[in-house]
C-alpha cells in the first residue's frame, strides 16, 4: 500500500496539477494527504476532482492559510473518516481483509499555541481508540536538535517530543534527503511519519 503525504504550499497552480498527476502516475497511489493547499470551497473541490481520486475529505483552508486533503481510491481501499480538526484529518483504513488501522494527516500549525492544541486533541484521539495508529505529514517541529542547519536552534521540540514519549511512538526514520524544508539558509526535517508499536508490528516493513 502506498500512501503520499506532501505539503504543496498551493495547490491553485497548473505546475501543481501537473506534478501532483505525475506522482499518482509513478507511485500507484491507495491514498494521498495534501497539506496548504491555500484553496476552499468550490475551487478547491473543483481541483480535487480532477486529481483521479473517487473519494476525498477537505477541511477547509482559513483565507490563505492552511487547509488538508485526503484522497484515496475506494476500489483499493476501504477509508473511513472518523475525525477532521484544523490541523488534522483522522481515517479508519482498510485493505484485502487487513486488520482495520487509523490515520491521521497533519500539518502542525506554524503558531506555537495552535500547535500546542493540536497535540491536546491528538492526545484525545489516542485515548479514544485501541487501533494501530500511524500519523504523518508537516509536524512544523523538531524531534532532536540534529534535525536543523543553520540558524539559531530554538526550543521548538519540547512539545512534540513529550507527545511521542508520553503516548510510546516510533519515528519510522527515512531514506532520501534528510531535510525535508528550507528557506535557502535554514534546512530541518519537519515532515516525517510516526506510528503506534501495534500498527509498526502490523507492518513491520512500512518504510518512508
Amino acid at each position: 500500500m502506498d500512501i503520499c503525504c506532501w505539503n504543496v504550499r498551493g495547490a491553485a497552480s497548473s505546475k501543481f496539477k501537473s506534478n501532483v498527476l505525475d506522482l499518482i502516475r509513478t507511485h500507484r497511489l491507495d491514498m494521498l494527504f495534501l497539506c496548504e493547499p491555500r484553496i476552499s470551497g468550490e475551487k478547491a473541490i473543483s481541483v480535487v476532482k480532477t486529481l483521479g481520486f473517487p473519494c476525498f475529505e477537505i477541511v477547509d483552508a482559513v483565507g490563505f492559510s492552511g487547509g488538508l486533503w485526503l484522497l484515496w481510491d475506494d476500489s483499493r481501499v476501504h477509508v473511513e473518516v472518523v475525525g477532521t480538526s484544523d490541523q488534522t484529518i483522522s481515517a479508519c483504513v482498510a485493505r484485502n481483509g487487513q486488520d482495520p488501522w487509523l490515520f491521521t494527516g497533519v500539518y502542525a500549525s506554524p503558531n506555537a499555541g495552535k500547535r500546542g492544541k493540536m497535540w491536546d486533541y491528538l492526545s484525545f484521539v489516542a485515548a479514544s481508540h485501541n487501533m494501530p495508529w500511524l500519523i504523518a505529514g508537516d509536524f512544523n517541529e523538531l524531534l532532536a536538535a540534529d534535525e536543523k542547519f543553520g540558524g539559531v536552534l530554538e526550543c521548538k521540540s519540547k512539545g512534540f517530543r513529550n507527545w511521542v514519549d508520553d503516548n510510546e511512538m516510533i519515528d519510522l526514520g527515512y531514506s532520501g534527503p534528510k531535510f525535508t524544508w528550507n528557506n535557502k539558509r535554514v534546512y530541518a526535517r519537519l515532515d516525517r511519519a510516526i506510528c503506534n508499536m501495534q500498527w509498526r508490528r502490523l507492518f513491520p516493513e512500512a518504510n518512508v
